[in-house]
């Protein structure tokens, strides 16, 4: 039966809901076709979310990389959604365009290709020129052959760039669907019919909300662009599009064309005279510097965002990032550190750290499972382990006691899962974990890293010199309390029965032994006396106690002699 609360959120999610009775009709009639209401399986989920439209394939897309909120097997499943749907007309685009930049488009762009790039759920991309003397021009062999052009448009030497345009009424349509989809979590609590599945999807759609937000606004991902080239453009090699935030806004999203080959497309790298395993160290040196080092990486590293131009690696579409703060990358680092030294103490000690938990941790169990992976790690070679694959086996070992862990590090496993394929195909002997360990060699002899360690070290000291001044206080406070009966102490030994037996025949064996000395001192002052009756010239009282301490001491010889043989034997002692 659900709770008052369960229906109390149900009441008050309803009355909330103004969204369009069309749309949960719709979505109401796919869920009775897949039969959703029977159980739900990762399949039929994905089935559900395609039927369900654009919005829900996105959804489906980020919570893919979300196995710490759902289970894995959705997470899995998820990641073969794609989102590809019919494009918007051209003549929508250029009226978003325009009223994006506030005037005609022609004196901006040279020229627009009427046909797509490429057409998502969120947006669609078509290549362009600026207008001449905008942008700086890029080299002949860089540009891309045109085959359509807009009517009316003019050919110029400004730089080609991709125009990124948001669907109309996507950010409407994605708020909507979204307050649907807590309508029929609100209504599903109240039956359960969803298993584990409902239980834990309402937080993921917390996330997808933060997530969807982004990546509508282009301004986001303008400034993820910005940064992103910054942040690498010391590294040899490595590069991404540059953007014009002078061009765009929150709907359009201007940026450099980046024409190359796929990473993984080692035929054609070869042809154009390109190493794939040399290709592959730097993209694995470059990933690991992008979330070890900078603390920002792109979290959507699949092979179609990574092409080579120029015997360069270009990242693309920066949508999706994750970021690391500096505490959060220390922390990652001690992870890794207490991976390769099989130290499940300090990888349980660093994921409490950032883990948050949704309900009780058995500590004793999630120690034996960390002991028990790291187990299976240690007969592997370092070179072998794979990273991301190790990240989510700690993330699912988390999702089973309750712990979650911020968004940015399930990113981070799932793009690390990625790399690795991609270095599967074109540079299989090249270890991510050898890469780490170098940058986190490097970090422990920088001046930054010493002056943080020297802050930790100094605020244990003051902590530990604190605690000590303020033991004796709390010492006699505790046995004042005790002394005054506000206190109780209890002890629970847990010995084993065994022990208590033996404990119990040794002590009875020693009070035999005692009466038996104590009768024959008493009988022997007795027999100094003239007490009668007599026997054998011996007061009777006497003579008994000497035959009762001669019986208890014959007892205890043959008890000692029996106790001692048990022993040697190892056999229980009675």
């Amino acid at each position: 039966m659900p709770t008052f609360r369960e229906v109390m959120k149900a009441v008050q999610v309803t009355l909330d809901d103004k969204t369009s009775g069309k749309r949960m009709r719709e979505i109401e009639s796919i869920l009775r076709t897949h039969q959703a209401y029977s159980g739900l399986t990762p399949e039929k989920a994905t089935a559900i979310l395609e039927d369900l439209g654009p919005t829900f394939v996105k959804m489906g897309q980020i919570a893919s990389n979300r196995s710490d909120i759902i289970p894995k097997a959705y997470a899995d499943a998820f990641k073969a959604l794609r989102a590809n749907v019919a494009p918007v007309p051209f003549e929508t685009i250029v009226e978003i365009i325009e009223n994006s930049l506030g005037h005609p488009w022609r004196e901006t762009f040279a020229e627009i290709e009427q046909e797509p790039l490429g057409s998502a759920s969120v947006a669609q991309v078509h290549c362009a020129r600026l207008a001449q003397g905008l942008g700086e021009p890029v080299p002949t062999n860089a540009e891309p052959e045109r085959s359509k052009t807009a009517a009316g448009a003019s050919t110029g030497d400004g730089a080609v760039v991709a125009v990124k345009v948001r669907r109309p009424f996507v950010v409407e349509q994605m708020a909507e669907d979204l307050t649907l989809v807590r309508h029929a979590l609100a209504l599903a609590g109240l039956t359960h019919v969803a298993g584990e599945m409902m239980l834990t999807i309402d937080e993921l759609v917390d996330e997808l909300e933060r997530t969807t937000a982004e990546e509508l606004d282009f301004c986001v991902e303008t400034s993820n662009l910005e940064r992103f080239h910054t942040e690498i453009a010391d590294q040899q090699g490595v590069t991404s599009p540059v953007p014009y935030p002078a061009y765009g806004s929150d709907e359009v999203l201007v940026m450099e064309y980046i024409e190359g080959v796929q990473i993984n497309d080692v035929d054609r790298l070869r042809i154009q005279g390109d190493d794939p395993a040399e290709l592959g160290r730097r993209l694995a040196e470059n990933y690991v510097t992008q979330f070890i080092d900078n603390g920002f990486f792109h979290a959507d590293p699949h092979p179609g965002n990574i092409l080579v131009r120029d015997h360069d690696i270009v990242w693309i579409d920066l949508g999706m990032t994750g970021e690391l703060s500096d505490a959060e990358r220390a922390i990652v680092g001690k992870m890794f550190f207490a991976v390769v030294q099989n130290d499940p103490f300090a990888l349980k000690d660093a994921l409490l750290t950032l883990a948050k938990a949704r309900g009780p941790v058995d500590h004793s169990l999630l120690l034996d499972q960390l002991s028990a992976l790291l187990a299976q790690y240690a007969s592997v070679s370092l070179a072998d382990i794979n990273v991301g694959t190790a990240m989510l086996d700690v993330i699912e070992i988390l999702r089973s006691q309750n712990l979650t862990l911020p968004s940015s590090l399930t990113m981070l496993a799932r793009g690390a899962v990625t790399i690795e394929g991609v270095l599967v195909d074109i540079s299989p002997k090249t270890s991510i974990v050898d890469i780490i360990s170098d940058h986190v060699k490097k970090q422990a002899f920088t001046f930054d890293h010493a002056i943080a360690k020297t802050k930790d070290m100094l605020m244990a000291t003051a902590a530990a010199a604190e605690a000590t001044t303020r033991l004796p206080t709390q010492l006699s406070h505790t046995l004042d309390m005790i002394d005054r009966g506000y206190m109780k102490v209890g002890a629970d030994l847990n010995m084993p029965k065994d022990f208590i037996a033996a404990l119990y025949s040794v002590s009875g064996t020693v009070a035999l032994a005692l009466i038996s000395a104590g009768l024959f001192v008493g009988s022997s002052l007795i027999a100094q006396t003239n007490m009668q009756p007599q026997l054998l010239e011996v007061p009777l009282l006497g003579f008994l106690g000497y035959l009762g301490a001669f019986v208890l001491g014959v007892y205890v010889i043959w008890r000692t002699l029996i106790t001692r043989h048990q022993q040697r034997n190892d056999k229980k002692v009675e």
